[in-house]
């Protein structure tokens, strides 16, 4: 499974949409079939129920029809005074015998001519142990003498009736099936008195029609209250007992049971029940073809759309598959690579207008990387410079202190310590971060020597607090700040009087340092313009404040850095804002470590 997911993964994009279309399409294709054809068989089950239904009652109706006649036929035939006369007589020798005797016989031929379907009726007679016979054929041919005695016991009685009847091929030597029934005679004179019995002998068209039935895969079956099998189309289930009577409730209904539809009525009044069967693979078999058919113009309807969608999609994929190809040639780098719009469609016109403006774009920021690249090249530059360590000027000026000293001279010997002190604190042992403290120490020593050439125009206030002295900042960060507001503030001043005040505290997680002078100010356009470009590459801008916000930015990121504001005094305060860090590792402000 995950070597597809992978597989399908890697796919272009229009082979995803193709196999996304043509699932979609099979699939509703398929719902469309699977929907159809349980409607259809459901439709062809239900509608062949109901016809085997009214099959059945057709059936039953008929075959009740029947049975009630025969039943009055022979109600009929037994009440009949020739019969019971006939029955009567307990010796053949009697006067009267021969006269009642034919008048029976004449009773039965006109029973046997009115009734199209009787094949023979006899009456026996219990008394003389005898019997009168009238048939359609001879009566050898019925095997009549041989066969009522034992077919008669086989028989089954009706529902409150004293009537047998059964079908099977016991006369005329097993060549047809008939129905046969049989109904005692009783006295009429004498009650329970039972003389004689009557048989008839009927070729019945309905169990015939049952029998000669031939139906693929469909069957019907007369049934008796018992379960044995009265008449059917395969004759070897005759006399068999039905394997489903358990099944059977009330007058009609329907099962299943091993593969087969089983649909029943009851013959109302007769223990009887006409069944009808039909596999129900034959059941489903029309159906069936027409599904394969159905499938196989499904199958040629999706080969036809998944070639439509194939092609469609690949016209479509076109436009894309060519800003595809323009991006792996960028990939390559080649980046004057544009797209042509015309032609393209709206969605896939605006797509390419965005590629080409991206990689306009792109040139800009290569080019303005470039010249961020330079800037932090010359600051570089100027940090391995600031190195240097200028240990001859640093011993020369302790030369120069301790002459003045010996010869009395402590303007001058102020002035060579000073600066002997800020050139200690620029050469900070090699390492370019230096504390707070540290750095404001060196902005005292540079006043000192300022004062000392301006004659004292310059007043100072240095507070640095004492939570942050340990602070850490890029080394001459806050001198080239003074140094502007010296002589870009103070010193063009009419009166050339003016004062620089330089505190720190810690505010959170950051410090915050404030230089501000009593200069000659700036306007709020030039102090907008100022924080602009602090941050930016551009040779008409100052480069010693612009060196120091990068330095801070390079060192603890973009958040940090420069900002100036006007103040009360007419001057401008510049707030330096700084991670509190305590620590950095490899301090060459490139990809120095900083611990807090």
């Amino acid at each position: 499974m995950k070597r597809w997911k992978e597989r399908i993964r890697k796919w272009k994009f229009d082979r995803k949409m193709q196999a996304l279309i043509i699932i979609s399409i099979t699939f509703t294709t398929l719902l469309v079939l699977v929907v159809s054809t349980i409607s259809s068989v459901t439709s062809l089950k239900e509608k062949s129920i109901e016809l085997l239904q009214d099959k059945n009652d057709t059936l039953a109706e008929n075959y009740q029809n029947m049975l009630e006649e025969y039943k009055a036929m022979a109600i009929a035939l037994a009440i009949d005074r020739a019969v019971q006369r006939y029955l009567g007589f307990c010796d053949k020798q009697a006067s009267d015998y021969t006269q009642a005797s034919t008048e029976a016989h004449n009773v039965l031929s006109s029973s046997l001519n009115m009734s199209r379907d009787l094949n023979f009726i006899a009456i026996v007679s219990y008394q003389m142990e005898d019997y009168l016979f009238r048939g359609k054929e001879a009566l050898a041919s019925t095997e009549f003498q041989k066969v009522y005695k034992e077919n008669y016991r086989q028989c089954k009685k009706g529902q409150k009736s004293t009537l047998k009847v059964g079908f099977s091929n016991a006369y005329f030597k097993g060549k047809k099936y008939t129905v046969n029934v049989y109904f005692p005679v009783y006295s009429v004179e004498t009650l329970m008195k039972e003389r004689g019995l009557l048989c008839m002998n009927f070729s019945n068209p309905v169990l015939n029609q049952i029998i000669q039935e031939k139906g693929a895969g469909q069957r019907t079956e007369v049934v008796d209250a018992d379960g044995t099998v009265i008449a059917a189309g395969d004759m070897e289930n005759i006399g068999l007992s039905a394997g489903y009577m358990d099944r059977l409730s009330g007058n009609q209904g329907s099962f299943y049971q091993n593969g087969r539809i089983y649909i029943y009525r009851k013959v109302y009044h007769w223990n009887f029940y006409i069944i009808s069967s039909i596999e129900i693979m034959e059941l489903y078999r029309p159906s069936i073809r027409t599904i394969c058919f159905m499938a196989g113009i499904l199958v040629i309807l999706i080969l036809i759309s998944y070639f439509i969608v194939k092609r469609v999609i690949c016209i479509v994929y076109r436009p894309l598959d060519g800003v595809v190809q323009k991006m792996d040639d960028v990939a390559a780098g080649f980046l004057d690579v544009r797209i042509d719009v015309e032609g393209m469609g709206e969605d896939f016109a605006k797509l390419a207008v965005g590629f080409n403006s991206m990689m306009e774009e792109i040139l800009v920021l290569m080019e303005r990387v470039k010249q961020e690249q330079h800037q932090i090249e010359q600051i570089r530059f100027n940090s391995l410079q600031s190195q240097i360590q200028p240990h001859f000027l640093y011993n020369t000026l302790d030369c120069i202190h301790w002459q003045a000293v010996a010869d009395g001279n402590d303007e001058i010997s102020v002035l060579v310590k000073a600066l002997a002190r800020y050139y200690r604190i620029c050469l900070s042992k090699g390492h370019d971060v230096i504390p707070i403290e540290m750095e404001a120490e060196h902005v005292q020593n540079y006043l000192i020597i300022q004062n000392m050439r301006y004659d004292h125009i310059i007043g100072s206030q240095v507070c640095v607090d004492d939570s942050c002295k340990g602070a850490m900042l890029p080394k001459l960060t806050i001198q080239p700040l003074v140094e502007n507001s010296i002589y870009h503030g103070i010193k063009v001043k009419q009166r050339k009087k003016g004062s620089i005040s330089l505190w720190a505290v810690r505010e959170g997680k950051n410090v915050k340092i404030v230089l501000a002078d009593t200069g000659t100010g700036m306007t709020q356009e030039q102090i907008d313009e100022m924080n602009q470009h602090l941050s930016e590459y551009d040779e008409s801008f100052g480069y010693g404040v612009r060196n120091v916000n990068k330095r801070i930015e390079l060192l603890y990121g973009k958040e940090y850095g420069l900002r100036y504001l006007k103040n009360a005094f007419g001057g401008v305060t510049v707030e330096i804002c700084i991670p509190y860090i305590t620590e950095v590792k490899g301090d060459n402000m490139q990809g120095a470590v900083i611990n807090v």
